[in-house]
């Protein structure tokens, strides 16, 4: 004769519960960290995408605008992706015979991406053309910032040295 196995209903009942009770306490803290992380490699591709641009502009002797372009024209739409090409004219524009660089991806569309002008450009020497700036990323109540220093190198900042993204 076998002995019965399996589960009985109270058992599953209470493994139901215990597993309930932990997903529930754990949910907010995984998407916390989702969070953290969608501000670190926004951050992160901000300042490669400057550091591209920076060391385009010093490779080729020659302007190169960091912008998100629309139509060729560059806009203040920043969360739409960061796209970075040779100015030779130095008009800010895209225009035909200007080499187009790099191709930025989207940033989530739900967080918001401020900077203080539509566009940033890179003198053949590597600074910047105006003064420095802040990119200012937030998704919600986080937020992550990448300063711009004159030099023209770029640093990730905490987003305690400012208060929004608007």
């Amino acid at each position: 004769m076998y002995a019965a196995r399996g589960f009985t209903l109270l058992e599953l009942v209470i493994v139901l519960i215990i597993s309930m009770l932990l997903i529930t306490i754990g949910i907010p803290g995984f998407q916390t960290l989702i969070q953290n992380n969608r501000l670190t490699a926004a951050a992160s591709s901000i300042k490669n995408n400057l550091l591209f641009a920076r060391n385009q502009s010093v490779s080729y002797l020659n302007y190169v605008t960091v912008c998100p372009l629309e139509s060729n024209v560059c806009t203040n739409n920043w969360i739409s992706g960061i796209d970075i090409f040779i100015d030779s004219n130095r008009n800010g524009s895209y225009d035909s015979g200007e080499v187009l660089l790099k191709t930025g991806d989207k940033f989530n569309s739900n967080d918001t991406l401020v900077f203080p002008s539509s566009s940033i450009t890179y003198t053949p020497d590597g600074q910047i053309t105006g003064s420095s700036a802040i990119f200012r990323y937030c998704t919600g109540d986080e937020r992550i910032g990448v300063s711009v220093a004159y030099s023209g190198r770029p640093k990730t900042i905490s987003g305690e040295t400012f208060s929004n993204c608007n």
